[in-house]
């Protein structure tokens, strides 16, 4: 068995958030999504999320996690650090307790209708 120490990173860390979408996400010119703008998030007023992707809307819900996540980070991950940390220590950098879920389909977003002649 791992045995881990976990410190955290000044006070408590702070809670963030997962994103799950059904299906796949491909950009335009076919290269990767990493540092690239996904969409914009929005709530409605009864907490209903909302994601804006390109010329689609997806709307989701709000879901608790069974069991929650930690994200952990190295302790003393830094170069020329003195000491050099000892092994298994690690600091929580943030804790996922909930989740965005999206399994809907897409919806498009029709700005414009032709009139009829």
């Amino acid at each position: 068995m791992v045995q881990l120490r976990l410190a955290s990173c000044g006070g408590d860390p702070p809670e963030w958030l997962l994103l799950e979408l059904q299906g796949e996400l491909e950009s335009r010119d076919g290269a990767g999504l990493a540092g690239r703008l996904l969409g914009d998030l929005h709530f409605t007023r009864q907490g209903t999320p909302v994601l804006l992707v390109g010329h689609h809307i997806l709307y989701g819900k709000v879901v608790c996690l069974e069991k929650p996540l930690a994200v952990l980070a190295k302790a003393g991950g830094a170069a020329g650090e003195e000491p050099p940390p000892a092994p298994g220590h690690y600091v929580a950098k943030a804790l996922v307790k909930k989740k965005l879920l999206f399994k809907t389909r897409p919806k498009p977003i029709i700005t414009n209708l032709p009139k009829k002649a």
